[in-house]
């Protein structure tokens, strides 16, 4: 499957969580406040993302020649160089910022937050073996 069938099934899926998110906040018992935030918020961003996306992606199918040039831009070995290094970067910098986050919150008495940010420390670290230990096998 092309990289342009990809992205548009993957943004009618995001358009169709968005709608899912407008219909329960329009007719579920949420207050009036929340379900405006709600509907702005989650339907809104899903909904003009998608929308958007949709457009995107089926102006690619139109132009095969421009599709394969982004398809190849994507999947150029540079590139995939350039994201595993991004990634490796954010992901390092998110575990200092985080780590520094829960000592903070634990050093000037909000207990509750430091305990949530060190819950996401154990989960990131938890996520990066399992992940780890399966793309060795992989691999």
């Amino acid at each position: 499957m092309s990289y342009a069938k990809r992205q548009l099934i993957f943004f009618i899926i995001y358009t169709a969580v968005g709608a899912a998110a407008a219909i329960i906040a329009l007719f579920s018992g949420l207050n009036a406040d929340y379900r405006t935030g709600a509907v702005c918020g989650i339907a809104g961003g899903f909904g003009f993302t998608g929308i958007m996306g949709i457009v995107m992606s089926a102006r690619l199918l139109k132009n095969p020649k421009k599709a394969e040039k982004v398809e190849i831009a994507k999947t150029e070995e540079r590139t995939e160089l350039l994201r595993l290094k991004t990634h490796s970067a954010v992901y390092t910098a998110m575990i200092f910022l985080i780590s520094a986050a829960t000592l903070i919150a634990l050093l000037t008495g909000y207990r509750t937050i430091s305990i949530a940010f060190a819950g996401l420390l154990i989960i990131q670290t938890v996520l990066y073996v399992i992940f780890a230990r399966y793309y060795s096998k992989k691999l």
